[in-house]
């Protein structure tokens, strides 16, 4: 930078020596008096250093200006960015604050989501942040009243939504797909939830659709009944061939919890003997499906009867 700075003096100065040199030449040329050619020389040795200054310093304050804009630019950019999240920020305080949730939940959720950071494991970072989106588009489908789907079986929300009912379970459980269920650490799990909700009062109904040619399920289904009415749950059973036909096709596994939602699964067929596995399961919000499905509980429940103890 020095040097960049001794070559433009010397090019300042071998510049207007050039200008007076060449000014005395042409003075002398037209025989003028020494003292004329003298000063018209310095003279315009002085105009050239000083045009040469103007310059350079004009030079120098357009690139100041330059700079300027785009540090002024910048920081205007920094300044909108930082009200931009202050706004977003006051926004979602307030949306938390006017929601119905609780507050002090969602403001958990939000301090132990910052606790993890780049500096974590990278393994839990990523995982945290593909579980973080995962519930931020589950949570977006509820809000929109949609369709979630799980690829296959999923027992928190079984579970949850169990725990969490308030007027109403009506479950559809075909013998096919449950088979095992009951004695098993997920049957046993929902069926100490949904004594639970017998216990808030809240009315838990299921239908077992039977097949009476398999006998040798219909053991395993009575002592479930016995099991799960003691718990509070009213249970009646539904032979298929009773059903009428347009409604048989109808029937699959699904659980309407308060009438605003509905729990369905889809199973795969497997071994003979073996429990079916479910290939996925869905959290239906539409009203009108959910209406339906309430509607054809209901058409079932009248056509089943009551075990014989």
């Amino acid at each position: 930078m020095q040097t960049a700075a001794r070559s433009r003096v010397v090019r300042r100065v071998a510049v207007t020596l050039a200008i007076g040199a060449l000014t005395y030449l042409v003075t002398d040329l037209f025989e003028q008096p020494q003292i004329l050619a003298i000063a018209l020389s310095i003279l315009l040795g002085s105009v050239t250093l000083i045009a040469q200054f103007l310059i350079e310093f004009e030079q120098r304050l357009a690139v100041v200006e330059e700079a300027q804009q785009v540090r002024s630019q910048r920081m205007e950019d920094l300044v909108w960015r930082a009200f931009s999240r202050i706004n977003e920020a006051t926004e979602l305080i307030g949306l938390v604050e006017t929601s119905k949730m609780e507050t002090e939940v969602l403001t958990q959720l939000l301090r132990n989501a910052t606790r993890i950071t780049p500096d974590s494991s990278p393994l839990v970072f990523d995982f945290v942040q593909s579980e973080i989106s995962r519930m931020s588009d589950f949570l977006k489908e509820l809000a929109d009243g949609g369709d979630v789907t799980y690829y296959g079986e999923d027992r928190d929300w079984l579970l949850g939504l169990t725990r969490n009912a308030q007027v109403s379970i009506d479950a559809i459980s075909l013998a096919s797909v449950d088979r095992g269920l009951w004695t098993s650490e997920m049957g046993q799990r929902y069926l100490h939830a949904q004594r639970g909700a017998a216990e808030r009062k809240v009315a838990v109904r299921r239908v077992f659709v039977i097949d009476r040619r398999d006998e040798g399920i219909e053991p395993e289904i009575r002592r479930s009944c016995e099991e799960q009415s003691r718990m509070g749950i009213s249970v009646r059973l539904l032979d298929r061939a009773d059903i009428p036909v347009p409604l048989r096709v109808q029937v699959f596994d699904f659980i309407v919890f308060d009438n605003l939602m509905s729990y369905e699964t889809t199973s795969l067929s497997m071994e003979e003997d073996a429990r079916p596995a479910i290939a996925e399961t869905r959290l239906v919000l539409r009203g009108s499906r959910v209406k339906e499905r309430s509607q054809f509980f209901d058409e079932l429940w009248e056509l089943a009867v009551t075990p014989a103890r």
